[in-house]
């Protein structure tokens, strides 16, 4: 390390993060614990190892100044054999008594008795810091040994307290996240259980509150896109602002990050979202592949992207189930820019270019047609999809020429699980009512109001009789 940063300063905050995964992976800390214990059992030993690595470091010294290389690949030099030494160091440490070794415990930070109420937002700018102690956020995206030392780290600092008793929104049954605006705090709270069934309806009957979450921190997942608390023996409480005052730090803008869109948010209004046009063309992107899960059941790996190209030069990937006609595209590529591309025709096939510099082809992809105006379908069109654990899932839509729909839902459970085969029928949900196309828009007048669902589709197919319509992004085969 010393080496690389006098000759390669520039590569070293990778460097760091390569060393702090692998001194995880390997127990270095447990390691140097080792150390000092068998330095004190056996006189002039660590003398010893120090007058070993002063010639090791000037002939390190002298190789790396010959060649840096090194320095810029530290992780996978790293993940070598010669540097395995995480099974030597455990095995040491677990005999080290056999040989009078007395292996001094791992040491943790002092406990604290208080507990304070803490905003997600405060303590995700908290744990952000204290997990950059240990390597960065960046490196640990691609290092699963960085991330779990980050975890570790954090989760260590969390359980000095007796409990952790967070303020948020409630967001699910099981859920808290803290909302400001346009922004989400980076940690989300997950209940893994609770004090007793009380408590559990309750947290379900807060959704959309404001509360306070108590629980006891079992562990913590550092994730790309934010990350969880898992909490047991979780108790929710309301806040009184005279009587609690909430944690607060002078910038706590790291504990911030983009809040994905609500429905109500995304959607603009009949109409009022990308202008047909707007659009150069819509195109539908499907992987289909079979598999098997870890019962031994079969099951279908079902992706399906549908991209709207613009004449401006970008593309979106629409994942909602209404229309892009009716999104609203300006709070959408603030709040969902990770759905937003530029495309450009290469050799004859349309390629799209993330802001990260990814790229995806869409050379396979089927262009996306509206249904005509006024058109009558009097044909039935099903969904089926067999997922993991054998859970299929059946949709049908059986349109009639007189402007009638048939929606039949249903489903079962019928698989593998352990050492027993298990069977669970659903009941199916079947509604009839008025349908019409208006665009890229199948409207239905159900029991509850008028229903948009995207709809389209596929390029050169018969509309009066389409062999396959997509509805809320997913295909629908033609029912023979």
């Amino acid at each position: 390390m010393s080496a690389c940063d006098r000759h390669d300063p520039a590569s070293g905050a990778s460097r760091r993060d390569a060393m702090a995964g692998w001194a995880h992976r390997v127990d270095l800390a447990g390691y140097k614990r080792l150390l000092r214990a068998a330095g004190e059992k056996i006189p002039g030993l660590l003398k010893s190892i120090e007058d070993q690595s002063g010639p090791a470091r000037k002939q390190i010294d002298a190789a790396v100044a010959a060649d840096a290389s090194i320095c810029s690949d530290f992780r996978n030099q790293l993940r070598q054999d010669a540097y395995d030494i995480a099974r030597p160091v455990r095995h040491a440490l677990r005999y080290a008594k056999d040989f009078g070794i007395a292996v001094a415990a791992e040491t943790a930070d002092s406990a604290s008795a208080e507990v304070e109420v803490v905003p997600l937002v405060v303590l995700s700018a908290r744990l952000a810091g204290k997990m950059d102690e240990i390597g960065s956020s960046a490196g640990a995206r691609d290092d699963r040994d960085l991330r779990n030392a980050r975890e570790e780290h954090a989760l260590a600092w969390l359980k000095q307290r007796p409990a952790t008793a967070l303020y948020g929104r409630v967001t699910g049954k099981s859920e808290m996240r803290e909302w400001r605006d346009d922004q989400q705090s980076r940690f989300s709270a997950r209940c893994l259980s609770f004090s007793d069934d009380a408590q559990e309806a309750n947290m379900e009957r807060e959704i959309g509150q404001q509360r306070i979450l108590v629980g006891e921190v079992r562990w913590v997942r550092d994730e790309a896109e934010g990350g969880v608390l898992g909490l047991r023996d979780c108790r929710l409480f309301v806040h009184d602002a005279a009587k609690t005052e909430l944690a607060s730090i002078d910038d706590d803008s790291a504990g911030l990050m983009l809040r994905p869109l609500e429905f109500e948010e995304a959607f603009a209004g009949p109409g009022k979202g990308i202008s047909v046009g707007d659009i150069d063309r819509v195109l539908y992107d499907a992987e289909f592949e079979n598999r098997l899960d870890g019962f031994g059941n079969g099951y279908t790996s079902r992706q399906e992207d549908i991209y709207v190209l613009l004449r401006d030069g970008t593309a979106y990937r629409h994942e909602w189930n209404f229309a892009f006609t009716d999104l609203d595209a300006a709070r959408s590529r603030v709040r969902e820019p990770s759905r937003w591309f530029t495309w450009r025709k290469s050799w004859g096939s349309i390629k799209l270019k993330a802001e990260d510099g990814e790229e995806i082809d869409l050379s396979k992809a089927r262009r996306l047609m509206s249904v005509p105006e006024g058109q009558r379908l009097d044909q039935t069109y099903y969904f089926l999809n067999v997922g993991m654990g054998g859970r299929r899932s059946d949709r049908e839509y059986a349109f009639k020429a007189d402007g009638q729909v048939v929606h039949r839902r249903g489903g079962f459970v019928a698989g593998n699980f352990g050492t027993h085969y298990i069977t669970v029928v659903g009941k199916d949900d079947v509604t009839t009512s008025k349908y019409a196309f208006d665009g890229f828009t199948l409207l239905i007048d159900g029991p509850d109001g008028q229903e948009r669902h995207l709809a389209a589709v596929f390029e050169g197919d018969d509309p009066a009789r389409p062999e396959e319509i997509i509805i809320d992004g997913q295909v629908h085969w033609l029912k023979e």
